[in-house]
């Protein structure tokens, strides 16, 4: 009886993915700068709002509560759209990989652009695939301290510069490196960038596919959303098989007669391949659809001047079988009109939602106050949420009170109707004392049911109506 025991361990080989240029390398490299640029520089995009509103064109302030986008001002009360936006790109994922396999893993996942950026760090610093592979094997040297020591501190660079791009986004960007400077950085803006720093460093420049691999979920359940007309790389068997390096056998068939596949086993496709998987193998969960297989064997096929059939392309197990794929299917169409859905909704709320909010709360102590001439005055706190982006005036109107009379501390401007005119400036939550008085020849007894209705001078700064109770004795 053996002793041996098979270990259910796969000890992680360290990929080397050698640089290969093509269409596909192009297309994604052009995805990645935008993306990088887009997300380093967003934050020192400046907006013209008014006084006393940041002029950051994207600026989420938590501790104000509020989140700039260029003209919108998103409140906690919007939290609606959070669920939206949260819903729509579920669906969206789910329908891009209906559509075309993990397109998103290869040309727009942030661990993978992450990754593609610090791997050209490494090519800069060690080299194509062959002289990282030397290097490495190569004994310590003061040459080798230098030139790993390099690559990771600019991988720290890299790392500490995503930290502190996504914390700009959270504070005015000018602001942050001032009070950098300075050494009056908050300690949550400091422990986010540490935090982000050490997870871009350990992520995209240590475990690289791992995480990829072992640690994304959309690996595992992607092929929940796959279907037979679903867009994949893949390798066409029937084109390429039986495999055959020898260059004179190649042109004909072997001894034995037999056909002569046009795959010449050349790995190029393994090579480039940033997860280390064989595409011929058939499809894998680890294939992140970056296509750089297809332009490692693109590139082969052309200096051999080889047919002009692809052996590695993106294709659709329907194609495969000798169909046309299907494009307009029902799962796609289910995922567009949902989509279609959501976004409506959101347009719909933003273009509708309140500009202003208006809460009244009755004051209890004491819950009505005799007046001398027999009148009876209710007191009120009012708070009024200027939810625009301009400073808005606003006037106050009551309902349900017979011959009421309406007035506010500290404000004097009236409109022609007689109601209290107050302004308040954008984005601002002000409270004010309310007096609602009725003369006391209509006093009666019993409470009265009452409506507050603020109504802006402008057409953009909206309207809100408050319903509460005017009490009277019994």
């Amino acid at each position: 009886m053996s002793n041996a025991t098979e270990s259910l361990y796969a000890a992680w080989k360290k990929i080397y993915p050698r640089y290969q240029l093509g269409f596909f390398r192009t297309l994604r490299s052009s995805l990645y700068t935008a993306q990088l640029v887009i997300f380093f520089f967003l934050p020192f995009l400046r907006w013209e709002r008014p006084s006393g509103l940041p002029n950051q064109a994207i600026l989420f302030d938590l501790p104000g509560r509020k989140f700039y986008i260029f003209d919108l001002m998103i409140w906690p009360q919007d939290i609606i759209l959070l669920a939206f936006l949260l819903m729509a790109a579920a669906l969206g994922l789910f329908f891009i990989t209906a559509l075309g396999g993990r397109v998103f893993c290869g040309y727009m996942c942030i661990q993978t652009v992450w990754t593609d950026l610090l791997l050209h760090v490494e090519l800069l610093f060690e080299g194509n695939r062959k002289q990282r592979i030397k290097f490495d094997h190569s004994p310590l040297s003061v040459k080798k301290f230098l030139i790993k020591g390099g690559k990771h501190f600019t991988w720290l660079l890299i790392s500490a510069a995503t930290g502190v791009a996504f914390v700009n986004y959270f504070m005015d960007a000018p602001t942050f490196w001032r009070q950098l400077f300075t050494g009056e950085l908050p300690t949550p803006a400091l422990l986010t960038v540490a935090f982000l720093t050490a997870t871009t460093y350990l992520m995209a420049g240590l475990a690289r596919e791992q995480v990829c691999i072992y640690m994304c979920p959309y690996a595992r359940f992607q092929g929940a959303m796959f279907d037979d007309d679903t867009m994949i790389v893949a390798y066409h068997p029937e084109i390429g098989e039986p495999r055959e390096s020898n260059r004179r056998i190649r042109t004909g068939k072997t001894e034995q007669g037999e056909r002569v596949g046009e795959c010449i086993d050349c790995d190029a496709c393994v090579t480039v391949c940033p997860t280390g998987i064989d595409i011929r193998n058939g499809q894998q969960y680890e294939c992140i659809t970056c296509a750089a297989c297809i332009d490692a064997c693109d590139s082969v096929r052309e200096r051999l001047h080889a047919s002009k059939r692809t052996l590695i392309c993106y294709t659709s197990l329907r194609e495969m079988g000798g169909e046309k794929t299907r494009w307009l299917r029902p799962r796609i169409l289910y995922y567009a009109v949902l989509l279609s859905l959501f976004f409506g909704g959101m347009a719909y709320y933003l273009n509708h939602h309140a500009a202003v909010e208006l809460t009244v709360i009755a004051h209890r102590q004491p819950m009505y106050i005799v007046q001398s001439d027999g009148g009876i005055q209710n007191n009120y706190t009012m708070r009024v949420l200027n939810m625009t982006t301009a400073p808005q005036t606003y006037s106050l109107a009551v309902d349900g009170v017979p011959e009421a009379v309406l007035s506010i501390a500290a404000i004097q401007q009236h409109d022609s109707d007689g109601h209290p005119l107050l302004t308040l400036e954008p984005g601002s939550v002000t409270p004010f004392t309310v007096y609602l008085r009725q003369p006391g020849t209509r006093i009666e007894s019993g409470s009265l049911q009452v409506t507050f209705t603020l109504s802006a001078l402008s057409a953009s700064g909206g309207t809100a109506s408050y319903h509460s109770t005017f009490v009277r004795p019994q």
